[in-house]
């Protein structure tokens, strides 16, 4: 599913004249066709490693499952080619490890797929936060809900994720990692977290977390994370207070979701809510982005990766943010089975 998405937000950067679509490879022969719908490689394999090792290949993208990574990242670095991963990174922390150590040393651009950054209502919400207009952040709570994506809940829909030995975790890492990446971003790196998890539809993977958080600036919040059977459904809302404020933000993976809502809430006056369209295009354009026929927050995120890559410049979010954000859901998985908090 994400590499299709991707794969539309490259045929833009194809028509823009970002890139040029090399070489695309599945294992299977039907997601092949559907990737070639969505952009037109010059050259199609089922095997990645073949991709990865093309000399007409000069960066690579992988939006592969979880625990097929390590093989792709490692070739990536291996041939010295930069490179953008899905997150997360590897089903475990070790393997994280593993791999921010190869790209690191291989000395190449490699960025992570935490696309919410490039979320405009995330992005304002940071610069109010950090900003210090509405005083020092003080606390914030976050709900993270999604339908779970699989097939027994959704038909027709893949099920590694479900599967621990290839997902590694449920609702906390394969779709709250976003979450933990964006109250990194924010608030700075997490102290110590305490967390309980739920198996309520019966798999190797939780469907519910929650997660308390303190972070090293002593900024505390809560995390709750959702995979559950309302099909369709797919809302991060968080809540940040502020010493002199308060912002209540709610979004989508999509641009112009109908979720999407933000309030500004002063001392003594009536709460502000910006129109989102003008916040929308100001992001844009700021980033230099003139086209607006795009549905995924992806395609800005590519663009950003395809810009740093052919600049030679420091690509974000990089392997160092990745790894940053797996530490905090490995320890709050660990503190779910103590049932204590654990420090980072």
């Amino acid at each position: 599913m994400i590499g299709q998405i991707h794969a539309d937000g490259l045929r833009k950067l194809v028509e823009e004249g970002e890139v040029a679509a090399i070489a695309a490879a599945d294992p299977s022969s039907e997601a092949r066709r559907a990737t070639a719908a969505n952009c037109p490689f010059a050259k199609y394999s089922s095997d990645p490693f073949e991709v990865i090792a093309d000399p007409e290949v000069d960066a690579v993208m992988i939006t592969s499952p979880t625990s097929t990574h390590r093989e792709l990242v490692l070739a990536a670095a291996k041939a010295g080619k930069p490179l953008l991963c899905e997150k997360p990174l590897a089903p475990s922390i070790d393997v994280v490890d593993e791999l921010c150590d190869a790209v690191r040393d291989a000395g190449i651009a490699a960025q992570v797929g935490f696309h919410s950054r490039f979320h405009p209502l995330i992005a304002h919400m940071r610069d109010l936060v950090t900003g210090g207009g509405l005083g020092r952040p003080m606390g914030y709570t976050l709900r993270d809900d999604q339908y779970w994506p699989t097939g027994q809940v959704v038909p027709g829909h893949s099920s590694w994720r479900s599967d621990r030995s290839q997902a590694g975790g449920g609702a906390l890492l394969e779709h709250s990692i976003h979450a933990v990446d964006i109250l990194c971003w924010t608030f700075g790196p997490v102290r110590s977290v305490h967390s309980l998890g739920r198996h309520v539809f019966g798999f190797e993977v939780e469907d519910v977390a929650t997660v308390m958080l303190e972070h090293s600036s002593g900024v505390i919040g809560t995390l709750l994370t959702v995979f559950n059977g309302v099909r369709g459904r797919e809302e991060r809302r968080i809540e940040v207070f502020l010493e002199s404020g308060a912002l209540e933000v709610t979004t989508d993976f999509i641009v112009g979701a109908n979720e999407d809502s933000f309030l500004v809430q002063r001392p003594d006056v009536a709460a502000q809510r910006p129109d989102l369209m003008t916040m929308r295009d100001e992001h844009f354009t700021g980033l230099g982005i003139v086209r607006r026929d795009f549905l995924f927050y992806t395609y800005v995120s590519d663009r950003a990766w395809v810009r740093a890559v052919r600049a030679g410049s420091v690509v974000s979010p990089g392997f160092e943010d990745a790894r940053r954000a797996h530490k905090v859901v490995d320890a709050a998985y660990r503190s779910a089975e103590t049932r204590e908090p654990v420090s980072i």
